[in-house]
């Protein structure tokens, strides 16, 4: 396959033979905007609409309370966890659907911990890297707080992780695809070099999951999260997802233990009882509706071959980064992250120094981009949607905004 083009029409030419190119027809998108953001929301799937419109008309307003078993939802949160299950290399039973990402992360951090200790009392530090993302580093300090004063959180640099691992390391809480500069971490090495040290490890699979391989059973990763919002086209707020392996199912323990988690949820007893499977990690109500719309992004998701999605997430990026390279340097813009692409996931960012300027001028043109201060620009390359002549196309927008700024 040539990838690394300067001309638009052996772009086009790609776009004619991509395996992917049906996927596209799926969303619902408008037809003068290019979305280069799927990295933070991804589009409505032409089919969400419809089955929400369907669940309020048919079942909610006709059956009313009795269509948490008639139509299954209760068990939306399992069936959808499986299916996630499928693109993230899990076997059933492993993933559950929940709260946002972030709470959902407190509840496995929290049972990582109490696990940890319950083998070692001298295990009580949460590792993990300094450019993790802020909620993650957040909540993780909200855990050790929790425990405290057993419990504390060493933050490092990315590429020491492995060098703190410690016997009084708990838990290795990483993200397996930086949202800032798009590095994909090792998942396999990292895993295996904890687990040799006797700790847990967790991983935050937001930015990898729909777009990255990911073999959870095979690699033999303890604890994962990850939101539907983003390569999973569950739409805006969806909720998240956890996976516990099932090594470490039976005894897991959450703090957040609802009625919902119980081994007999209507039986109404006065003590807890958590279920003996993955149902253990709920809480309350699933948010039916956020749900419906994640079943469908992630039924989208599910039709496309692995394979061709990360063989053409590297072309993307690869391509972009080619011609960014080659139109935008003498503008002073600087490709930032990965350069070997087995190291990138699938977002590529851009170093400028007016970037929301130029973000704002590309969204004049019909280019959807992102700004995280103060000078990146983030740029989604979503393999479902994203064609190789919208990346031609945005490079071309993006030097002749910076002729006519400069």
């Amino acid at each position: 396959m040539k990838v690394h083009s300067a001309h638009r029409r052996d772009l086009q030419n790609l776009d004619d033979v991509d395996p992917l190119s049906g996927m596209r027809d799926l969303f619902d998108m408008r037809k003068d905007h290019v979305f280069f953001n799927g990295n933070s929301l991804g589009p409505p799937p032409r089919s969400t609409g419809s089955r929400l419109q369907s669940v309020v008309r048919d079942q909610w307003r006709i059956d009313m309370n009795a269509s948490w078993w008639k139509y299954e939802w209760l068990n939306l949160p399992r069936a959808v966890g499986d299916r996630i299950g499928g693109i993230i290399g899990a076997a059933a039973g492993q993933v559950v659907v929940a709260e946002s990402t972030s709470v959902n992360l407190f509840k496995l951090l929290c049972g990582a911990v109490r696990a940890a200790s319950a083998r070692s009392q001298a295990r009580t530090v949460i590792l993990t890297d300094h450019d993790n993302f802020p909620s993650d580093l957040y909540i993780a300090d909200g855990v050790a707080r929790h425990f405290r004063p057993e419990t504390t959180v060493r933050r490092v640099p990315t590429d020491s992780i492995v060098d703190h691992l410690g016997d009084d390391v708990a838990v290795v809480l990483l993200s397996h695809v930086d949202y800032r500069f798009g590095r994909l971490l090792p998942m396999r090495e990292i895993t295996a070099r904890a687990h040799a040290a006797g700790a847990l490890v967790l991983w935050d699979l937001s930015h990898s999951a729909g777009v990255v391989p990911i073999d959870a059973d095979d690699i033999g990763i303890d604890l994962a999260v990850g939101c539907g919002y983003k390569y999973l086209n569950g739409g805006p707020g969806a909720p998240g997802y956890m996976y516990v392996s099932s090594r470490l199912l039976t005894d897991f323990e959450q703090p957040v233990t609802g009625w919902l988690g119980h081994a007999e949820p209507f039986d109404f007893e006065a003590d807890y009882r958590p279920d003996p499977g993955i149902a253990r990690l709920t809480t309350g109500c699933p948010p039916l509706l956020s749900l419906i719309a994640l079943d469908e992004g992630v039924s989208v998701t599910s039709r496309a071959d692995p394979r061709d999605v990360r063989a053409k997430s590297i072309a993307l990026t690869e391509q972009f980064i080619a011609l960014a390279r080659t139109r935008l340097a003498r503008f002073g813009v600087e490709v930032t992250g990965p350069t070997a692409a087995a190291e990138r996931g699938s977002h590529v960012s851009l170093r400028y120094e007016s970037a929301p300027r130029l973000a704002g001028e590309l969204a004049s043109r019909g280019f959807d981009v992102e700004v995280r201060p103060p000078d990146l620009l983030r740029f989604g390359l979503a393999p479902l949607y994203i064609r190789y002549v919208d990346v031609f196309d945005c490079v071309e927008a993006m030097e002749q905004l910076l002729d006519h700024i400069a």
